[in-house]
């Protein structure tokens, strides 16, 4: 592994930790001024998402907390642009009426990234969704009628809890969300492909 991988790996790595750990300097500081980001609920520019996390961490309640678990990625560079996908897991700990639960989610980053000033930042950062689940920390404790009460259908089925529990945090979830082996995650592909061409 090159330097220039070696840069990007710490990079999302480095997100992941800023994210989860309310270092908002650190987290803005992964993306270019000019970045955009489309994930489960928000697709726009960074700087809205890294102030959003923000707002939403100030009235974060107690016992609710997330973690984002970002496995090695793959990466291609073509001079100063990159194109990188990495596995994501995202766990969270929420409580629903009174119940804990924990909310897992499997999906992917697909990343374009520049070198600009001799630094690696994210261009563009989109999520691909594979699956998600929702369990109770103490099942005996909930009522069947909590579960049997849930109204999915309005949310793609590979982020279906996911945007359950967006939804019941007063948030609206995207509208755009891209979901695994479909034609929009080809896209993407292509997208990064012709990144890396233009370098």
């Amino acid at each position: 592994m090159n330097e220039d991988e070696n840069q990007i790996e710490r990079l999302l790595a480095r997100w992941g930790h800023a994210r989860d750990s309310d270092d908002w300097d650190v987290l803005a500081g992964c993306f270019h001024d000019d970045a955009s980001i489309h994930i489960s609920w928000i697709s726009g520019p960074a700087k809205e998402f890294v102030a959003r996390s923000r707002a939403m961490a100030e009235v974060r309640k107690p016992g609710h907390h997330l973690k984002h678990l970002i496995a090695g990625p793959w990466i291609r560079i073509n001079g100063n642009r990159a194109f990188s996908r990495c596995h994501v897991n995202l766990y969270i700990r929420a409580i629903f009426d009174g119940y804990e639960f924990d909310l897992r989610s499997w999906s992917r980053f697909f990343d374009l990234l520049e070198k600009r000033d001799g630094v690696w930042r994210i261009a563009k950062r989109t999520a691909v969704y594979e699956k998600d689940r929702m369990d109770a920390v103490d099942p005996r404790g909930v009522p069947k009628e909590f579960f049997a009460g849930m109204n999915l259908s309005p949310y793609p089925p590979a982020t279906k809890f996911l945007c359950y529990s967006i939804a019941r945090s007063g948030r609206t979830p995207s509208t755009g969300i891209i979901s695994v082996f479909s034609k929009e995650e080809r896209a993407l592909k292509h997208e990064g492909d012709a990144w890396l061409e233009q370098a």
